[in-house]
């Protein structure tokens, strides 16, 4: 067995991973992979440490010992372990407490989220808006574990992935809604808002960056009932489902947070691309299927003004299709179908707009049937 890192993780072989020597040269073989991987001298040394017991910290005065200084000695380690945990001959084996453990529902699955300390549990539960430990068995299971400064995180698919602690809630974030698109209950996604206005359901469709959540955060302040800011999962049927995780806001929207809901939290968190954002969990947010009744293009400009332009459904549906992804990347002829039923029962347009506080002056018009 690897080395003991602290009282509750323990970094072990996995299963089918075997260290030789082969003509005087360290390999290590992996049954799983069918692959054989050659260590140079220095992985040699970590590896064989680490499996005579020897803590990360013992590993790293070992190489000090050598004469390697501490900065470069723990890079040396943290980048062997990060290799052999991508090529599958490394597992970390924990054990969790259920001290700081909770559970939500989101598309229609239950998501258990178990955390290693009660500073990694806080920066997680900032991601759902809310929490239903009901006790039933879960479809989805996330744990997280800090090692040194990273934090590594396994799902019950067995995964492991790791990531830095700022960008946690992000990376599985990520990680649960991938997991929802795979599920076979789909048809497929699209990159949307979803909202609903007296049980109907309004899409507000966009890549990243046409505004969304900031223009969601203004009609959920107008009386609108939140039901995701990012992913729409679509049944077959043409239904909607949104994922209510917290509304996530970017940097150019933190002011109008700020002046909606005053500093309720200034927590940030950085994702894969660089972002930093805060969460705003929106307590009353729908978490069911819906049907669409208004269907909206978001294009944000510089300048100018707003302009709520009708679109015909062959055109609706074409602009769905760019939006559109499943898991195996292709839309199929059920999905089609699907889209068709969405386009054919809601009304389609697209939105020019600059200022937000306009936009959503417009849509509450258009659903009030003002507009």
């Amino acid at each position: 067995m690897l080395g003991k890192t602290s009282a509750e993780m323990v970094l072990r072989p996995a299963a089918g991973a075997i260290f030789a020597l082969v003509d005087g040269r360290s390999v290590l073989f992996s049954e799983t992979r069918q692959k054989l991987y050659e260590l140079d001298q220095l992985g040699a040394f970590i590896w064989c440490k680490l499996a005579q017991g020897a803590s990360l910290e013992d590993v790293h005065q070992e190489l000090g010992q050598l004469g390697i200084g501490e900065r470069a000695a723990r890079e040396f380690t943290w980048q062997a372990m990060n290799v052999w945990i991508d090529r599958g001959v490394l597992d970390l084996d924990w054990r969790m407490s259920a001290d700081c453990a909770f559970s939500t529902v989101l598309g229609q699955r239950r998501i258990s989220v178990r955390a290693a300390n009660r500073e990694l549990s806080q920066q997680l539960i900032s991601l759902f808006c809310v929490t239903d430990d009901s006790g039933e068995e879960e479809d989805i299971a996330i744990e997280t574990m800090m090692l040194g400064d990273r934090v590594f995180f396994r799902g019950n698919d067995g995964s492991i992935h790791r990531c830095e602690a700022a960008a946690l809630a992000p990376t599985i974030k990520a990680h649960i809604t991938e997991r929802l698109i795979r599920s076979n209950q789909w048809a497929f996604a699209l990159h949307a808002a979803s909202l609903a206005k007296c049980g109907m359901g309004l899409l507000l469709c966009g890549q990243p960056g046409a505004g969304k959540s900031t223009l969601a955060l203004e009609l959920v302040d107008a009386g609108f009932q939140y039901a995701g800011d990012d992913v729409a999962l679509i049944g077959a049927d043409g239904t909607i489902c949104g994922i209510p995780f917290a509304l996530t806001l970017k940097q150019g929207s933190w002011r109008l947070l700020s002046r909606l809901y005053g500093d309720w939290n200034d927590v940030t968190h950085r994702r894969s691309d660089g972002a930093e954002v805060r969460y705003l969990p929106i307590p009353d947010a729908h978490n069911g299927s819906l049907s669409a009744k208004w269907i909206i293009f978001l294009n944000r400009v510089a300048s100018g003004p707003v302009e709520l332009t009708p679109l015909d459904q062959l055109d609706s549906i074409k602009r769905l299709i760019e939006g559109a992804f499943a898991a195996d990347g292709k839309l199929s002829q059920s999905g089609f179908f699907a889209l068709k039923r969405i386009v054919a029962g809601a009304r389609s347009f697209q939105l020019i707009y600059s200022e937000s506080a306009q936009a959503r002056q417009l849509l509450m018009d258009l659903c009030d049937d003002k507009a």
